[in-house]
This record gives structure tokens, C-alpha cells and sequence, in this order.
């Protein structure tokens, strides 16, 4: 499951003492750089600088100094080795430049924040909410309006899949940053789906996925019919199913206005009715094991051909590889159209990971220009032989990933993983009815009466 970003509790002073402890632990590795010797600290394999970069030599402007980054990843990603790459090239084009990476892992907001506070220079900036802490990010639109490198007919924000622009777009905006502007750039992304078991659905005769809602409902029987558990789930997962299904139908503005208020009229309206009768219909559809598998108990499942179709996002494939196997018959679909609802077929759950220059960088410039190393086509197409997820256009996906191309570069309205629809009342309620009913535990109209119930305490 790709982890959350975190955030920072402790006070201001054991902040500062974790930043210059973490510091004095890490003082070798920093003082080395991003030699190919170093083994902790930006030193993971990547070959040769790239031809491509090299051969327009970067932006031409005369940089100098470090760029120091803490990252998420840890160095035998592929997320990590695409990003040396993206050192080596900028290295090889700036000699007086040196980029100093340290490999945090998905804890590294822990560390960041109390870094910076106690002085420590980093320029990078990844794994965050704009929301959290909004001084931090630099305005780089003047890089993402400049020309992408291995695309010079594209300004780099023209290289991206335009819903990740979208995406970050709406991420500022909600922070209060000007969405006309930069702040960071979204990469690695994500997009949720149906992932099916290819030879499961050949024998029960099924040749193409479904796209409506109808069809969907097609295909589970079918399956079925051939004696196949059509979908499996488990408990980390299993709301994205009624989730989906009802921002579809009932289109984003309505989800809104009832994550904001469990007193919402919306929450009474036959849509909802028809939600709950929807998940109610599919129920029979569900693996046996749905109601008691704790998570990863329903990837398991699905990894071991025991289920043919599981909703998830991207990331699932390298969560489950060793029980797949390399052979495991990779298919992916978008989350089926709802027949009626208010929102059409590109609207999808989409996410990357941000990266940004920290507003008070020492190298900003050099930082500016590295970030457009890390997203050149060259790196991104890097990434994806490797197996991650590239953000530009025209790279296609990979391996049990290469059927996520189309559907992130269709998507053209976004959401987040649980479709926006948040709050403590949809936690405590909604998402527990509903697994009920996924589970048949309970009815739709036992259900229904227990939201009205519970409404008014929310």
C-alpha cells in the first residue's frame, strides 16, 4: 500500500534536535556527495549520462554548488535509480554542479521538516501536501514554461500527462496557492482500476473489458456462470468499490457539499438509495472471503487466481509480485462508466508524488534546472523499462502496468484515491454500511436506515 504522507508533531525543539542528530548520523554520506562510491547518499547504479541531455547541454545558463535532496525513496527503487540518472545527466552537463541525494524511504517528512528548521540545506522537497506548510514551496513556472529536455517543441509542463498538471492544479488551489502558477511539479502517478486476471476472464468467455456499469454487471456473472469469483477485496481497499460508484453517479459538487456535512440533503436523495441497491446487486459477485479478509489477504487472493478482478491503484502490481510471478496475466481497466450519473469516462482517481524547490533553497536555480532533468524524457522513459510509472506523454507504461497507459492518458477530471469523498461521519458510517451490504451482512434499506439514523450525531 503506498504510504501516506505523514505529518509533524512533535515541538519545535525535539524537531531541532532530530535535525541535527539525523545530520550528525548522515555527515559522511552528505560530505560525499553523489560520487558513483558513495553507497548511501545518491549512489545508486545507473550507467553513463544520457546522450539526449547532453547533446542540447541543459539550459546553457552557468550554474555552480550543490543541490541537496532527501528522498522518499530508498536507492533500489526504480523510482530511485531514475532519479541518479537524472544526477549523473545533470552532473555530466554542469561539472561545477554536484547533486547530493540522500535515500530517506517513505518516512522522510519526518526528518525533513526539523532538517530545515534546524538550518540543514535541502533544496528538494518531496512526499508533501500543499496544504502542509505552504511557505515552503518556491514559484518554478518559469521552468515548467521553458523547454522540456529530449522535447524542445514542449515547454516542460507541455511533457507532462496533463491530469497530473490538473492534479497539482487543484492540489495548490486547495492550499490557497495561485493554481495559475508552479509550486512543484507531480510525478510517479498513479491511477486506479480494475486489475484482471486475463486468463480467468478467456474461460468464461469474455473478450474485452467492460466500460459501463452494465457491462460490468455482464461480466461478473459470467464469470460466475464459469464457477470463478468475479472480485475479491479486503479491508483496506474494499470502500473504493461504493466510493467510485457513487462520485460517478452523483458527480463531484454533490460529493463535496456531503463530505462537508452529514446533515446534506444529497444524503437523503434517491442517488443514494440507488448506491447502496447497486453494491447490494453486486454483492453476490464478491469472493467468499471478502468479509474476513484483512488486508493484504484480498491481494493475495487475487494474486493466486483465485479471483478474477480487484480495484486498486497502480502501485498494486509490485505489492504482490513475488505471489504473481513473472507470468501472472496482467489486464487493467478504468473504473466502469455509471449510466446516468453526472460524471463521464475520464473521470478518475489520479495521483503523483510532488516534488518542489524549497522556497528558501540556497541553490534555487541549479534546483530549478535539476527538476527538469528529473522529469526529461529520457529519464521518464528510463523509468518505465524499469517497471515505475513515467509521467511523460508519449512513454508507455510497462509490464502489469502497460494497460494503465490509456487510462491515465484519458482521464481529464480528477479525484483522490477515495474519490473526495471524506469526512468522520462517511468513516463511521457510510464506508461500514456499505461493506456490510458488499459483504451481506445487511440490506441496502437496513443500511439506508441506519445513515438517516446516524446522520444527526455527525
Amino acid at each position: 500500500m503506498l504510504p501516506h504522507i505523514t505529518t509533524l508533531k512533535e515541538d519545535c525543539d525535539m524537531k531541532k534536535l532530530l535535525a541535527l542528530s539525523l545530520a550528525c548520523t548522515m555527515a559522511l554520506g552528505m560530505l560525499a556527495g553523489c560520487s558513483q562510491n558513495n553507497a548511501g547518499s545518491g549512489s545508486a547504479a545507473s550507467g553513463s549520462a544520457g546522450t539526449a541531455a547532453s547533446a542540447d547541454a541543459g539550459s546553457g545558463k552557468a550554474l555552480s554548488g550543490k543541490v541537496v535532496y532527501w528522498s522518499m525513496y530508498t536507492e533500489m527503487e526504480p523510482e530511485a535509480l531514475a532519479i541518479q540518472q537524472a544526477a549523473d545527466m545533470f552532473m555530466n552537463d554542469y561539472p561545477d554542479c554536484e547533486v547530493e541525494i540522500q535515500w530517506i524511504g517513505r518516512s522522510n517528512q519526518d526528518v525533513v521538516g526539523p532538517a530545515l528548521e534546524g538550518g540543514e540545506q535541502i533544496d528538494i522537497l518531496d512526499n508533501f501536501s500543499y496544504d502542509k506548510s505552504t511557505e515552503r514551496y518556491m514559484d518554478i513556472t518559469d521552468m515548467m514554461n521553458g523547454p522540456a529536455l529530449g522535447q524542445e517543441d514542449k515547454t516542460v509542463a507541455e511533457s507532462i500527462l496533463p491530469v497530473l498538471n490538473l492534479a497539482n492544479q487543484q492540489g495548490q488551489e486547495k492550499a490557497g496557492l495561485d493554481p495559475e502558477k508552479y509550486y512543484g511539479v507531480q510525478l510517479f502517478p498513479w491511477v486506479t482500476g480494475f486489475f484482471y486476471n486475463k486468463d480467468l476472464f478467456q474461460q468464461a468467455g469474455i473478450e474485452t473489458p467492460p466500460k459501463t456499469w452494465s457491462e460490468f454487471m455482464e461480466v461478473c456473472q459470467k464469470l460466475k456462470d464459469a464457477g470463478i469469483n468475479a472480485i475479491t477485496c479486503d479491508d483496506a481497499y474494499m470502500t473504493l468499490i461504493p466510493n467510485n460508484y457513487i462520485a460517478r453517479l452523483m458527480g463531484s459538487d454533490a460529493i463535496a457539499a456531503m463530505s462537508a456535512d452529514a446533515g446534506d440533503p444529497a444524503w437523503k436523495s434517491e442517488e443514494v438509495k440507488k448506491a447502496f441497491e447497486a453494491m447490494e446487486a453486486l454483492s453476490p459477485y464478491m469472493s467468499p472471503q471478502t468479509a474476513t479478509n484483512k488486508y493484504p489477504a484480498g491481494q493475495q487472493e487475487f494474486a493466486l487466481g483465485e479471483a478474477a478482478m480487484y480495484l486498486n491503484a497502480s502501485w498494486m502490481p509490485s505489492e504482490v509480485e513475488e505471489t504473481a510471478g513473472e507470468d501472472f496475466p496482467w489486464g487493467f481497466f478504468a473504473f466502469p462508466k455509471v449510466e446516468g450519473g453526472a460524471e463521464g469516462e475520464g473521470y478518475a482517481s489520479v495521483g503523483g508524488i510532488p516534488l518542489a524547490v524549497y522556497s528558501e533553497s540556497k541553490n534555487p536555480e541549479a534546483a530549478k534546472e535539476f527538476l527538469r532533468y528529473v522529469v526529461s524524457k529520457e529519464v521518464q522513459d528510463a523509468l518505465a523499462e524499469m517497471g515505475g510509472a513515467p509521467a511523460t506523454v508519449e512513454t508507455e507504461w510497462t509490464g502489469p502496468r502497460a494497460e494503465c497507459t490509456d487510462v491515465i492518458g484519458s482521464a481529464d477530471k480528477v479525484s483522490s484515491l477515495n474519490c473526495d469523498l471524506s469526512s468522520e461521519f462517511v468513516s463511521a458510517v457510510f464506508t461500514m454500511e456499505m461493506n456490510k451490504v458488499l459483504t451481506q451482512q445487511t440490506t441496502a434499506e437496513k443500511a439506508l436506515t441506519e445513515l438517516n439514523n446516524q446522520a444527526s450525531k455527525y
